[in-house]
């Protein structure tokens, strides 16, 4: 029968009652207050820690979310060009979507205030009479300056600012228009002037100038100006391409390569980087249809190639077995259904827009091979496009000089699952490969963001951290806990403990400026005494057996430790005194040069043995502890047991302790490898933190804690860097947390399994 609820001591009972008894119920009271107490603030601690804890796990998912993110394209504005109708050859808009212009086949240069659609100015090229301008070609990413080619065989260059001014708080965007230059071209001289069909145009950051163009023969000509000598260089570089047929061209934006693609799908690449001396560099068989638009990406070494099957790829140098550079097709995308007639580049990042002759847009980015958008904005065939400065817009005039201006929002498309995860073909590089190199020295750097060598380098680090610390702290701990005497293991385990009282940046700080050079000095010395450690101490156990029995009872238990220290120091005198005459004899007498020149390994100084030995060091103390704590709570019944059954100690250990103690120990060994894991200053000090993917123990690594300590104050917030320091550390802790788990469900198993009680 269930027990019956006791009833509760009225107060008029309660005066009844003698006096002890009147004591014991008002205690009784107060005790079960304070028990209800720190229930309630024991669950409230609890669950506190579990919405902590999910708390900053949703944290680091919300800022890491953004990554996901697809582009997007929004109509901010739209009307239709006033005034007669002709020909748009050139656009552009300022950094802050306001004031936008617009370049005619008449010369007409008109800046317009998009939110009324109205005209500010206008400005004109000084065409002759009956002149019309054919082509057009901006010279530069980062500003407006363009040339245009005319039907009358001149060329003129100029320039457009559109500079902000400030009036109290209010913005205004002042455009401006400066005529530069002009040339005239002549077939030959005083006959006949030329047709510029084509025309492609470069001004660097030296100030340099570069014209090529084609007329109305296919013939393909090359100017430079160079200002610092006031020389201009004339080249024709039709010669150089044999019977092919020019179809387009382009200059790269630092002036240092043109490629010509031809009617049979060849590309010929020329070098300017000798403006005295213009040369054929290579031409290979780019498609098998007529290359169609030709276009450099920011960094000057990927070239976007389109032909009239409507294949886009991009191409880049790539250094041969003969050492030599070649293009090579990189990254293809997804095919426009016409013949690509227009492609355009970011000038913030490796995005670029490709149009066909329907009207067909691809918005593309070059590092993931990815066809972000595609859509068609008009039932016409486009006129010209062009991106705003910071890649946030793009402005769009079909052939009915429709205007429309798109707010593009793409903000993270360098990452990916396949770039953050997998191998990528970089600028510069060979083949595809692993790389994190985040940040470079200019606004054109590729950046790599594969988090490969940053989870290996983690795991790298852990393991060898993990191969120094196991081995001692459990040893030492099955000592303390079986073998030492009381007053010993008093002395033993709060000085081990203690250990883990030292601030991690004090072992960092030691490793990295103090040990470093030391084991570099040392090296040949390190690798004989943990050669001859081993054999040393078997030679001791073997004489310390030579000793009659009666003679090592006499010893004090406990005091065998006396005995170990001088076969370390035996153990220490031999390989200091043999490391030269070994490094000497077998090595050639430099151990570091051996291993380079016997097995390709190079030597840092940072490196993962001195991070397995500092970081061993701070995770032994965890191992240590939770380890000698389970050997110590076996209990005596079962180590009595199998003494009395005339099992050795160490017997008794080995069958009947370490089973019994498995799930203990299991758990300070996974717990041990979350700190390793974890650990950031030593990381950050002791390697060299160099993100490879490389086993050997004589270089360094970059762990994900460490990449996160240097990058993160230098990221800008809400950037992509910003953001996938945020995924690795949702990575990291997803890593720890399963760890923890594995730890806990594999423990208590092993605990139901060996239980002895």
């Amino acid at each position: 029968m269930p027990e019956k609820k006791k009833p509760k001591t009225s107060k008029k009972e309660l005066k009844n009652l003698p006096e002890q008894t009147r004591v014991d119920s008002h205690f009784q009271k107060k005790v079960d207050r304070a028990n209800n107490l720190a229930r309630y603030v024991i669950t409230f601690g609890g669950y506190g820690i579990i919405v902590s804890i999910a708390g900053i796990l949703l944290f680091l998912l919300y800022q890491s979310l953004p990554l996901t993110f697809k582009a997007s394209l929004k109509k901010t504005f739209s009307f239709e060009i006033p005034g007669p109708k002709a020909r748009i050859l050139l656009t552009g808009v300022d950094q802050y979507r306001e004031i936008s212009y617009t370049l005619n086949d008449r010369g007409i240069v008109t800046f317009y205030q998009l939110d009324s659609a109205s005209v500010l100015q206008r400005d004109t090229l000084a065409l002759r009479p009956g002149e019309r301008i054919l082509s057009a070609a901006k010279g530069s990413l980062t500003k407006e300056v363009f040339a245009a080619g005319t039907d009358q065989g001149r060329i003129l260059s100029a320039e457009i600012k559109m500079q902000p001014q400030y009036q109290g708080n209010t913005r205004v965007i002042q455009p401006s228009f400066s005529f530069a230059d002009s040339f005239t071209v002549a077939k030959e001289p005083d006959t006949q002037f030329n047709h510029i069909e084509k025309i492609s145009y470069c001004e660097n950051e030296d100030g340099i100038q570069y014209w090529a163009w084609a007329n109305h023969e296919g013939q393909v000509y090359l100017k430079i100006y160079d200002p610092d000598d006031d020389e201009n260089y004339f080249y024709s570089l039709s010669p150089n391409m044999g019977e092919e047929v020019f179809q387009t061209f382009t200059i790269s934006f630092d002036g240092r390569m043109l490629i010509v693609g031809t009617q049979s799908g060849e590309l010929f690449w020329f070098n300017l980087g000798d403006i005295e001396q213009v040369n054929l560099q290579d031409n290979w068989k780019a498609s098998q249809h007529p290359v169609t638009s030709l276009q450099f990406l920011i960094g000057d070494n990927s070239l976007v190639v389109g032909d009239d099957n409507g294949t886009v790829e991009v191409w880049f140098p790539v250094r041969d077995e003969e050492n030599q550079f070649k293009f090579r097709p990189v990254h293809q995308f997804k095919p426009h259904p016409e013949a690509v007639t227009q492609i355009y580049s970011s000038p913030r990042n490796r995005s670029f827009l490709t149009i066909d002759e329907l009207g067909d847009i691809h918005l593309n980015y070059s590092t993931t091979s990815e066809t972000q958008l595609e859509f068609k904005k008009s039932d016409f065939p486009v006129q010209t496009a062009a991106f705003a400065p910071k890649s946030n817009g793009l402005v769009i005039i079909d052939t009915k000089d429709r205007y429309g201006l798109y707010f593009l929002k793409d903000e993270h498309p360098e990452a990916t699952l396949e770039t953050l995860f997998g191998k990528v073909w970089y600028e510069g590089y060979p083949k595809p490969e692993f790389v994190w190199q985040s940040t470079g020295g200019s606004d054109e750097f590729e950046s790599k963001l594969s988090l490969i060598p940053l989870i290996f380098g983690t795991f790298k680090g852990t393991l060898y951290a993990m191969l120094f610390s196991v081995p001692l702290a459990i040893l030492a701990a099955i000592y303390v806990a079986q073998f030492a005497p009381k007053r010993i293991a008093r002395i033993i385990k709060p000085t081990v403990e203690i250990m883990a009282a030292l601030p991690s940046v004090v072992i960092g700080f030691l490793a990295g400026l103090y040990f470093s050079p030391l084991f570099e000095d040392h090296l040949m010395m390190i690798f004989l005494f943990v050669f001859f450690l081993p054999i040393v101490f078997l030679g001791g156990v073997v004489l310390w057996r030579l000793v009659p029995e009666k003679r090592r009872m006499m010893m004090p238990l406990g005091w065998e430790l006396i005995y170990v220290i001088p076969l370390i120091l035996i153990t220490f005198f031999l390989a200091s005194s043999l490391s030269h005459s070994v490094e000497f004899t077998l090595f050639g007498g430099n151990l570091k040069q051996w291993l380079f020149d016997a097995l390709g390994q190079t030597y840092d100084q940072r490196n993962s043995i001195v991070v397995g030995f500092a970081l061993g060091f701070a995770v032994i103390p965890i191992i240590f502890t939770i380890s000698e704590d389970a050997l110590s709570n076996v209990p005596e019944s079962l180590t009595s047991a199998s003494l009395a059954l005339g099992a050795s100690p160490w017997q008794t250990v080995r069958r009947v302790v370490l089973p019994a103690a498995a799930g203990g120990i299991f758990a300070a060994v996974m717990l041990g490898f979350g700190r390793a894991i974890g650990e950031t200053m030593i990381v950050l000090m002791a390697t060299g933190n160099t993100p490879i993917l490389d086993l050997s123990p004589f270089n360094g690594f970059r762990a994900m804690s460490a990449c996160i300590a240097v990058e993160i104050p230098e990221a800008p917030v809400g950037g992509t860097l910003y953001r996938v320091l945020f995924l690795v550390a949702f990575l990291l802790f997803i890593f720890t947390f399963i760890i923890n788990s594995l730890s806990a469900i594999i423990s208590d198993h092993l605990r139901k399994k060996y239980a002895r009680f």
